[in-house]
């Protein structure tokens, strides 16, 4: 490997990874799946007492909205941007 390209790799990576990393970077796309879950089996329970409103039960409205929320809650910790976190610019190597 040239010793230009060795320099470029440096400058490019000065944090370790350790410190990049986190629970969302790690966890994200599993975090994803379960939110997705949560909202798809909340709006299939919800969607369940819309259509037998007589037949409904109110643990299953309950737990259905319980559901929709802690999707959201998921989702929202998923996307909103860490506390000091800035846009990460890289220096062209010269």
């Amino acid at each position: 490997m040239r010793t230009d390209t060795l320099d470029r790799v440096a400058t490019h990576h000065v944090r370790p990874l350790v410190i990049r990393g986190g629970p969302a970077r790690t966890f994200g796309s599993l975090a994803s799946f379960l939110a997705l879950l949560f909202l798809l089996l909340g709006s299939y329970l919800l969607g369940d007492a819309f259509e037998h409103p007589l037949d409904a039960q109110a643990v299953a409205v309950l737990a259905a909205a319980f559901s929709i929320t802690l999707a959201a809650i998921l989702l929202y910790f998923l996307l909103k941007p860490r506390r000091g976190q800035r846009a990460v610019r890289f220096r062209r190597a010269e």
